[in-house]
């Protein structure tokens, strides 16, 4: 496909998803980018482009303004069927997802890639650097791609890797269990099958190409795997929380619970869950609160609760 036929798409599938109504052909034709030549040529092109969107599962509603008359045609895309369920995907369909947001922090959509991570951070192999400060971006290393497509593959990896200590690298053969980004650098923990243990490997640290087996589902990862155990970075001592928490939210939160019981009294609605989970420090908890403010309530610890409260007072006084 052209860049020009791409970005022709991207143009129609923006004005399409932005638009209150439907647009006619003419609308489009005016309003969205990369539509030229004669009417007929157009019109060719609105017709093969519509079958390309649908194709790639972009559902494109056709009605007219007015259902009592019978004016031109208009079309849309309703947000719901084009946003993506994350529910939907599975652990593999996560991990290669949140390698690929990974990517992009550092980009201008860091705020929407930021809040994405945060939704699968829980249900996937690989983590988002949630404990980082949000200007800190996860930078794209070499060998990503590749060991993500290894994951999910569950195929063997070999790599020339040098530690920090020594002056020669290392020929490695890897079973990939997990990754996880952490101030600007991804991090694999791994099977080591010559060392027989299970290892961590910073990326940055990998010398050559990364070989990937062609040989898929070679090795499983035990459900109880967590890559949080094998970080150092993750190895505080955790609290535990309760909160209230609003239903159909916080799905990273309520990934991770220890319970979750449904609320009703005369104080709290039905829409609310009590929901008790761990949280690595006093400090990451309060970071979580305060991102989730809108939809999360502290109960305990008090000392936590107090802090949010604090939290949310100076951000109204310093942003009103």
């Amino acid at each position: 496909m052209s860049s020009a036929k791409t970005e022709r798409l991207v143009n129609l599938t923006m004005a399409l998803l932005a638009s209150p109504r439907y647009l006619q052909k003419s609308e489009i034709f005016r309003k969205v980018a990369g539509y030229t030549g004669s009417q007929e040529t157009k019109e060719r092109m609105f017709e093969r482009d519509k079958d390309d969107l649908r194709s790639m599962g972009i559902e494109i509603e056709v009605a007219s303004h007015d259902p009592l008359f019978e004016d031109e045609q208009g079309y849309r895309i309703k947000r719901e069927k084009f946003q993506l369920q994350i529910e939907s995907f599975d652990a593999d369909e996560l991990s290669i997802l949140a390698t690929a947001l990974g990517m992009w922090t550092e980009s201008q959509f860091s705020n929407v890639t930021t809040g994405v991570l945060r939704r699968i951070g829980g249900r996937t192999k690989i983590l988002p650097n949630t404990e980082q400060s949000f200007a800190e971006p996860i930078l794209a290393a070499d060998g990503l791609v590749e060991l993500s497509r290894a994951l999910a593959a569950r195929s063997t990896v070999t790599f020339e890797y040098l530690k920090a200590d020594e002056s020669l690298a290392q020929l490695r053969r890897v079973n990939p269990l997990g990754m996880s980004g952490w101030h600007g650098a991804w991090y694999l923990v791994g099977e080591d099958l010559d060392r027989k243990d299970i290892r961590v490997f910073k990326l940055s640290r990998i010398v050559s190409t990364i070989e990937v087996s062609a040989k898929r589902a070679s090795y499983e990862i035990p459900d109880d795997f967590d890559v949080r155990d094998y970080l150092i970075m993750y190895s505080k001592t955790q609290i535990e929380v309760e909160a209230f928490i609003r239903k159909g939210s916080g799905n990273d939160i309520r990934s991770r619970a220890m319970s979750i019981l449904p609320i009703a009294n005369d104080t709290w609605s039905s829409d609310w869950d009590l929901v008790r989970y761990g949280a690595d420090s006093h400090e990451s908890a309060l970071r979580e609160a305060l991102w989730y403010a809108d939809v999360l309530v502290i109960q305990n610890p008090k000392g936590l609760r107090d802090d949010v409260i604090t939290g949310l007072k100076n951000a109204q006084v310093k942003h009103g």
